[in-house]
């Protein structure tokens, strides 16, 4: 019996369904399917009543969870447990960090420099991804916590999000573009131009929610180009290829002036792509506690705004 396809029943057992688990894990449905039917004939019992358009778990698949989450939940922090604490009160663990890339993450590297000096023998592990992978790590425990935006994990159980920033979408377009003389412009006035997108598997969080923005300013954008990272986009829109979404929170210095561009705001936005730290609430790591009581404390990231 493996952890992994413990860790999926679980999944589908929160959604009650092998689709909404398939797309919350970023697997397919025959390899969750695959999974369980496995784990099924292992058991030698049924987990889940199929229905056509339910899923239930049986009696023994109610049985099963509550003692399949309290393993994975041991052996997600045996490390903890056995490393906890020294004789001499010294703090010594272990925290397993996801960042997404592109984002400014000068929150995390105070905080994390603070609380080394604190606490010297705690290591960090630091892992940079995609949105996607990092749901996906998070979820299959993977990572202890995650810095990234918070529609990555919007709706999915269990999962705590402290916002950290207020980040926006933005529009960058060429220096000469006609809309270059404004600060701020409204959607609509971007029906015809030609979009610079992220693709869709890099991004796919941050993709949706431009394209659903669009879709509610009555267009569809028209994508000109596509490319695997942001730094590549704004090379394009300084080239006069098109304009493309920028994130508010981006670590790029100066954008204006490296890529020869204009960032305009985009008026009367929500605040749906905010920075946050996200974590399992059933995650017993201490450490966890000890990051977000740093990450809370204004005086331990002085010079952060």
């Amino acid at each position: 019996m493996n952890l992994l396809s413990m860790r999926y029943f679980i999944s589908i057992a929160e959604y009650s369904s092998f689709t909404k688990a398939s797309e919350h894990l970023y697997v397919t449905q025959p390899t969750l399917s695959r999974q369980i039917l496995d784990l099924e004939e292992e058991l030698g019992v049924q987990l889940f009543v199929r229905g056509r358009h339910s899923l239930s778990l049986t009696e023994q698949g109610s049985r099963f969870l509550p003692e399949a989450t309290e393993i994975i939940r041991r052996c997600d922090n045996i490390r903890d447990i056995v490393k906890q604490e020294h004789d001499d009160g010294t703090v010594i663990g272990l925290l397993s960090i996801g960042y997404q890339g592109f984002l400014d993450t000068k929150l995390m590297h105070n905080t994390l420099k603070s609380l080394t000096q604190k606490h010297p023998r705690i290591d960090f592990s630091l892992a940079r991804g995609n949105p996607a992978e990092l749901r996906h790590h998070l979820l299959i425990n993977k990572y202890d916590v995650v810095f990234a935006l918070n529609t990555c994990f919007a709706s999915i159980p269990n999962i705590e999000c402290i916002k950290l920033q207020e980040n926006k979408l933005q529009i960058a377009v060429p220096r000469s573009h006609r809309l270059s003389k404004y600060d701020s412009i409204d959607m609509k006035e971007l029906a015809n131009e030609n979009f610079i997108m992220l693709e869709r598997k890099i991004s796919p969080f941050t993709v949706d929610y431009a394209t659903s923005l669009c879709m509610k300013n009555g267009f569809s954008p028209n994508a000109s180009y596509y490319v695997n990272d942001a730094e590549k986009a704004l090379l394009l829109v300084g080239s006069g290829k098109g304009i493309a979404f920028l994130h508010s929170t981006n670590n790029i210095k100066s954008p204006d002036e490296s890529y020869d561009i204009k960032v305009l705001s985009i008026e009367q936005l929500d605040n749906d792509l905010n920075f946050v730290l996200a974590f399992k609430r059933d995650n017993v790591n201490p450490i966890i506690p000890m990051l977000v009581a740093g990450l809370m404390n204004p005086a331990t990231n002085i010079g952060v705004t």
